[in-house]
């Protein structure tokens, strides 16, 4: 006998319960805290158990604060985001209206 908790790919999951599809095609929003509680629950307690999904959590997880770690801290210079929109409006972007609007 093992001590080690059961794998939660081993059998279907149960009611109130989170299998490796369902896991993974919502591991974006899980990272963004995006679920109700229940699901981030149900999502959390299957990435302790699951050696399948949590590379790809670990993964996505890592990526995401990756992406933060780049995040610009300034703003552009007025002058720099004056010849941006600028350049936008000469090929058809207007910044601020929505597409297809004010554009006839």
């Amino acid at each position: 006998m093992s001590d080690l908790p059961p794998d939660p790919c081993a059998a279907p999951a149960g009611p109130g319960e989170a299998d490796c599809t369902m896991v993974l095609h919502q591991l974006w929003e899980y990272l963004d805290s995006e679920l109700g509680p229940d699901k981030m629950q149900a999502v959390r307690t299957h990435l302790t158990l699951c050696t399948k999904c949590y590379p790809h959590y670990d993964f996505e997880k890592a990526f995401l604060e990756a992406i933060a770690d780049c995040r610009c801290t300034t703003c552009a210079p007025n002058d720099v985001r004056c010849h941006v929109i600028e350049a936008l409006r000469r090929v058809g972007f207007c910044p601020g209206e929505q597409a297809g609007v004010g554009n006839q």
